[in-house]
């Protein structure tokens, strides 16, 4: 049954929930004396008469059920709480329209308004019934004190403000419930100026709480009924179920022996992480020649480090509450061995019930406590995927994805601010449209996750259209085309884009399988005394130079030869008397000639840029610009030369013109061409320049490119030789399908020759014998 009123709460208080709960005898079915007036009806049995208590031999020598049993394997400790949450009341808590005056709609409401805080307008949620504000009108039934006729009775008491105390008789005698006048409900009177019922319209929250264990499995659980009460009038339910283990150390031998190991060996490599983690510290500190908070911001502070550190301090998170976990659990064992030892013939009620109260509200401490260590827990899953990442970041081919997010990263940041500018207008959208009627979309922070449902698909149609079909359709349509087909194809295009200049870059690394076998072959060379560990060499031009910083540097610096940029140059010789100096080890050449080798090809890789489309066309922009640019000055020269030069149709001017005139013009003429002559070899070597450049990455592409064909080639040849190979077999098939036919042709014309000339051979004989039988008639007329 439902609850929808106060008066449903006690129906289902009283009628429903204390019978079914609280079972003190043998439950029989509510049929079964209709059963027993079917097989007998002249002298049916009576269903009451029959025992309310069962023994089993098997079950112990107790007899069943053991009260407070629930549902077999679980028994209720204690009883149960009640309490409650109240609103507070006044006159100014209204809400009334400004031009009414105070008075009169005082007069027409006649009480106090009582508001609620938290108000619980929308449907509770699991967090809610975790939580309890201010705890008021705590009432116990205690079930392993009480019979059910006495947890009624006051229940009947908290629902009528325990009214007619002398009229109320016990169902049974013995009961001591009612005759003497005493008030079963407690707290009916707390609060209130007088006593009235235990639920009145200042309750905002009901709870019903206690405490089961499950021997079967070890398990504590909190059981909690919550009402909550709306000031819109309705009521809304929720059952919360919190558990925890009796112990962390239940379950089989074997079990808990791998539980162990495991927990051993998760600390021991959490403790090297961190010990290798204050080893580096504690190196960049002393190899760095600054303050040690700067040396550690400039070579320590990274990406991955903060990973490491974050990792390590989660973990020992989790371990300090599995701690304190452990010793709220050990407080509850404590507390229930103290509550089962318990005379219950010699205890009072007041005693019982604090030991009672004191032992839920451990539970409630540990199961509180439990919660925030599986919360806590759900974060490192999350931690140990970024170390992960960690180690694939030191892979090429497994770097992929996260060389993609980064290089994407610029273009994802104005992606998202444009995607949520969207996503945040439809969503008060949505809010607008469907938050009267759908409570997903009562608030912006459900309306949130509500539209992000729907983005990928999770939407509830048919609520939505109870709006309007027109109005739900034109909100969907636009959220679907805007959101789902542009924009989120649009990102995927932008990861696409950054994945394909990634892969580009790492298609000539090594891959996973070749970089484990390159490990091995590292690791049997060094066990065999043929090579030198990296870390050893490291160690060596480290003690050589002092500072990682500088050794790192590109820089040139004093004492270096110009040849080299200022900087030393590495050559094998090099390794192989630095390492026998500073380590004394001999390195072998071939491993000092393939570490200089692979260095310089890492190197070159890490300068390499792939040439693009995008390039092809920038540089055509750019030799379209110069040539531009030469064409103007050409342009410009041309023009200064046309002001000193004159047409034939001018030689009369040029006789009057004197002599030194003449010899400036002259002048002017050389410097002129000698400008010329300038301008135009500057942008020949500009060009030249340009074009060689040019050229140099054409043919680097067309050397590329020819290679690349040269491999189309031999596998177009491998292809040829294979389909002719394959052309043979099929002729060699075919001859001797045609063989095989051709010989079943003469095989069914040879069976067609016998049958015909059997045929034949037949109807002549039967020719002979009819013409015969005339001829001897005739002889024998």
């Amino acid at each position: 049954f439902d609850v929808n009123s106060i008066a449903d709460f006690y129906s289902w208080l009283r009628i429903g929930f204390l019978p079914l709960m609280v079972q003190h005898s043998w439950a029989y079915s509510e049929s079964l004396q209709d059963g027993y007036n079917l097989v007998n009806s002249s002298s049916p049995f009576d269903a009451a008469q029959l025992p309310g208590q069962r023994a089993a031999s098997d079950m112990g020598p107790n007899a069943l059920p053991i009260r407070d049993d629930y549902l077999h394997y679980n028994r209720i400790v204690g009883g149960f709480r009640l309490r409650q949450e109240r609103a507070d009341s006044g006159w100014d808590l209204c809400r009334m329209p400004s031009t009414v005056p105070e008075a009169e709609w005082r007069e027409w409401l006649g009480k106090p308004c009582t508001h609620a805080f938290p108000t619980y307008d929308l449907s509770p949620q699991i967090a809610d019934a975790g939580t309890f504000a201010a705890p008021a009108r705590v009432e116990w039934m205690l079930s392993a004190m009480d019979t059910v006729r006495m947890l009624q009775m006051k229940a009947v008491d908290m629902e009528d403000g325990c009214s007619h105390l002398v009229d109320k008789v016990s169902a049974s005698p013995g009961d001591g419930v009612g005759g003497d006048g005493t008030c079963l409900c407690t707290t009916c009177a707390e609060g209130a100026t007088s006593i009235g019922p235990w639920i009145d319209e200042r309750t905002q929250r009901v709870e019903i709480a206690f405490v089961v264990f499950n021997w079967e499995y070890g398990l504590y659980s909190l059981v909690s009924v919550n009402f909550f009460f709306k000031r819109g009038g309705r009521i809304h339910k929720l059952v919360d179920i919190r558990s925890a283990w009796a112990s962390s150390f239940l379950g089989s031998f074997w079990e808990v022996v791998v539980m162990v190991v495991c927990d051993i060996v998760w600390l021991f490599s959490l403790t090297w992480i961190l010990v290798g983690e204050v080893k580096q510290v504690v190196k960049v500190i002393r190899s760095s020649k600054s303050h040690w908070y700067w040396s550690l911001w400039e070579s320590y502070m990274e990406f991955w480090n903060t990973v490491d550190w974050i990792s390590i301090l989660v973990a020992y998170l989790l371990v300090a509450l599995s701690f304190r976990t452990f010793l709220a659990t050990q407080e509850v064992n404590g507390d229930f061995e103290h509550l089962k030892a318990i005379d219950m013939a010699a205890v009072s009620r007041e005693g019982y019930t604090s030991a009672v109260e004191g032992f839920v509200e451990q539970v409630e401490i540990m199961c509180e406590t439990e919660q925030l260590y599986r919360l806590s827990f759900m974060f490192y899953p999350m931690v140990v995927m970024l170390r992960l990442f960690k180690s694939f970041d030191a892979q090429p081919r497994l770097a992929v994805v996260t060389r993609t997010l980064v290089t994407a990263t610029q273009d994802m940041i104005h992606f998202f601010i444009i995607f949520f500018s969207c996503y945040f207008c439809m969503m008060v959208n949505a809010v607008l449209l469907f938050g009267q009627d759908v409570e997903d979309f009562s608030t912006l922070g459900r309306a949130t996750i509500c539209c992000f449902r729907t983005l990928f698909g999770g939407w509830e149609y048919e609520d939505m259209r109870a709006v309007g079909l027109l109005q739900c359709a034109s909100w969907f349509w636009g959220f679907i085309m805007i959101l789902l087909l542009l924009l989120l194809n649009i990102l995927l295009a932008i990861l696409m884009d950054a994945y394909a200049v990634v892969q580009s870059s790492a298609q000539n690394q090594l891959s996973l399988p070749k970089q484990i076998s390159e490990m091995l072959r590292r690791f049997r060379q060094t066990q065999l005394k043929q090579r030198v560990r990296l870390n050893d060499i490291w160690a060596a031009f480290f003690r050589a130079v002092g500072d990682e910083k500088d050794m790192l540097v590109a820089e040139a610096a004093p004492g270096f030869s110009p040849d080299t940029g200022g900087r030393e140059e590495i050559t094998p010789q090099v390794i192989i008397s630095r390492v026998q100096k500073y380590m004394r080890v001999s390195v072998p050449m071939n491993q000092a000639k393939r570490g200089v080798s692979q260095a310089l090809a890492t190197l070159e890789s890490k300068d390499f840029v792939p040439y693009m489309t995008a390039d092809v066309h920038h540089h055509l922009e750019l030799l379209q610009t110069l040539t531009r640019a030469v064409r103007d000055q050409i342009q410009g020269v041309a023009n200064v030369m046309r002001c000193f030069d004159f047409s034939d149709e001018n030689e009369g001017f040029l006789q009057e013109v004197p002599e030194e005139p003449e010899e400036d013009c002259t002048e002017h003429r050389m410097l002129v061409a000698e400008a010329v002559r300038g301008v135009v070899s500057s942008l020949a070597d500009d060009i030249g320049s340009t074009l060689g450049r040019e050229a140099d990455m054409f043919l680097k592409r067309q050397k590329a490119l020819e290679e690349a064909q040269a491999e189309m080639l031999v596998t177009a040849r491998d292809a040829a030789s294979t389909l002719e190979r394959l052309r043979g077999r099929t002729d060699e098939i075919v001859r001797r399908l045609q063989q095989r036919a051709l010989g079943g042709q003469r095989r069914a014309a040879g069976q067609a020759a016998s049958a015909v000339s059997i045929a034949t051979s037949v109807l002549a004989g039967l020719g002979g014998a009819t013409c015969g039988a005339p001829k001897r008639a005739e002889s024998d007329g």
